[in-house]
């Protein structure tokens, strides 16, 4: 299935560095696994190219990236690393191993929860959030894979049954955004430890996450009986929620309240998680056409060109908790705040990046 408007950005956005930096970003990072996904399909090689090239102009002449903090523990860093992979494997450019090296070498003295769960960042200590897992795991599970002597996957798997553990709220059926051990974060309910709110994008991540890890564990000696348990759950308990076009609210379980609307990032998010899980399996085969309703259903809501220009909207820009690092803002994880203090935008990468992994499983349907 070829959707014009979603081809013209996908070259739009290649071409013109107009909604992206070039720096060493999770967003970033995502945008250029869509690009290097759809070249492995395609073969173009212009896709290739854009990604080496973006990842190529942020080595300075020592083969380093000034952008990686290594000193610094944040799990945002790590996501970026993931496309080193496939540049190392095919130019073997000792560059990309070492930065590979040196990023995995930081996770063993990376701060963990007690329970043993990666920090989200070191100025969120005992805190992890759900997007952590997208950022952290598939770079651990593929480093280990290709690179480690003992394939040992048992400390990703024992990181995704904690957040089930923790962060899944019994009552919902659904996700909380984060969870504080410490119980000291004044937006965590001191009896679980959790957030108060499903928010989209979070559980999108984690859908994600999952079906990333489990593609990267096939025949590894590993039992993923619980990741594939998790994702057949997390499908299962965000379907009811879906909005009659094949959206997801920005806020899950609060569709009808004022303010709240349908999000794009958290819904394209889930469509490529469901998409490829029913490709692979983890999922029933016949949930490919949810996932189609709702890219569809996205794309006819939010997907527009003017002046000769595609623009993906209903993006949230981002959302957080606690103290916003850059601006002291404080995030307290409500209802309001998710609904009205965070800006909805065009063409961000946190939308476009899962519209084009979403299209590169659309189009492996036929």
């Amino acid at each position: 299935m070829i959707y014009p408007l979603v081809e013209k950005l996908k070259a739009q956005y290649m071409a013109e560095p107009k909604w992206y930096s070039y720096r060493w970003h999770y967003i970033e990072g995502c945008i250029l696994k869509a690009y290097l996904d759809s070249y492995g399909q395609s073969g173009n090689k212009a896709e290739y190219g854009f990604v080496k090239g973006f990842i190529d102009r942020l080595f300075d002449e020592k083969g380093d990236i000034a952008d990686i903090r290594i000193g610094s523990y944040n799990i945002d860093q790590i996501r970026m690393a993931t496309i080193l992979f496939a540049l190392d494997e095919r130019e073997q450019d000792p560059k990309y191993r070492k930065i590979l090296d040196m990023l995995y070498r930081q996770l063993s003295s990376y701060p963990r929860t007690k329970s043993g769960s990666f920090w989200h960042k070191e100025n969120y200590p005992y805190q992890v959030w759900l997007d952590g897992l997208y950022m952290g795991q598939p770079f651990y599970v593929e480093y280990v894979k290709r690179f480690a002597k003992s394939k040992d996957y048992s400390d990703t798997l024992r990181q995704f049954a904690n957040v089930r553990r923790y962060i899944y709220n019994q009552e919902k059926r659904l996700y909380s955004h984060a969870y504080d051990e410490s119980r000291s974060m004044f937006w965590c309910e001191q009896a679980t430890g959790q957030s108060p709110n499903v928010w989209g994008r979070a559980v999108g991540w984690t859908a994600m996450a999952l079906v990333d890890v489990l593609e990267l564990l096939e025949g590894e000696p590993a039992d993923t009986g619980g990741l594939r348990g998790y994702i057949k759950e997390l499908t299962h308990d965000m379907l009811p929620y879906r909005h009659r076009d094949g959206m997801w609210y920005q806020v899950v379980d609060h569709g009808d309240d004022p303010g709240n609307y349908l999000e794009t990032s958290g819904t394209l998010m889930l469509v490529y998680a469901i998409l490829k899980s029913a490709r692979l399996g983890y999922v029933p085969k016949e949930y490919a056409t949810y996932g189609i309703q709702s890219f569809e259903g996205t794309i006819a809501r939010y997907l527009r060109e003017e002046n000769g220009e595609v623009l993906l909207g209903g993006i949230c820009r981002s959302a957080g908790l606690g103290k916003k690092p850059e601006s002291g803002e404080m995030r307290d994880g409500s209802l309001e705040y998710y609904f009205l203090q965070e800006k909805i935008v065009d063409n961000n990468g946190h939308g476009v990046a899962p519209l084009l992994m979403a299209y590169n499983e659309i189009k492996l349907l036929g």
